[in-house]
């Protein structure tokens, strides 16, 4: 054994062909190892081969045949992104941002997004991020405490008018 690892199958070079001088298979082979390291989105592969210098046509045909074979689904990787970074307490607008930064399509990331976050469930994920983050802010002043808490919370995404019953109900003001 040499070490090498397998293709997946139907991602074989044509009889007689090497990658050395195939584009196709240049670009191909450039878009597995981008996938060995993470998954990826098509827009991701497809900037990333545009920057290597594979030309539209080639980096289209070789995203194709990986589609083909299952290893480029945009479906699947904002599936798997959405319910990542919502397990992380990040909310929803946040995270549909994060995945047509990505170039996921607009309404495949609302869809992902809303799967692994639903809105009815914004207020209660707040409040799970916000007592887990509380924990760790013990012994600091009230104060403070409310100050670092709002702005972590604002960090992850959540609108003020969910963030302000969720803190007034963890820490007591003093008048």
């Amino acid at each position: 054994m040499t070490g090498r690892r397998q293709r997946p199958a139907g991602l074989v070079d044509p009889p007689g062909r090497t990658p050395g001088d195939d584009p196709l298979a240049k670009a191909k082979d450039a878009a597995l190892r981008l996938l060995a390291v993470r998954a990826r989105s098509r827009g991701e592969l497809e900037r990333r081969l545009a920057r290597r210098g594979f030309g539209d046509e080639v980096v289209a045909a070789a995203l194709d045949r990986l589609a083909d074979a299952g290893l480029v689904d945009d479906a699947a990787f904002a599936a798997a992104y959405a319910e990542g970074r919502a397990a992380r307490g990040v909310d929803a607008r946040v995270i549909a941002s994060e995945l047509r930064d990505r170039g996921v399509a607009p309404e495949l990331a609302g869809r992902a997004t809303e799967a692994a976050a639903p809105p009815e469930e914004q207020a209660e994920r707040c409040r799970q991020v916000a007592t887990a983050r509380l924990a760790q802010l013990d012994g600091l002043a009230p104060e403070v405490r409310l100050r670092r808490l709002a702005g972590y919370l604002e960090r992850r995404g959540y609108p003020a008018e969910v963030i302000a019953p969720v803190l007034a109900d963890l820490i007591p003001r003093r008048d």
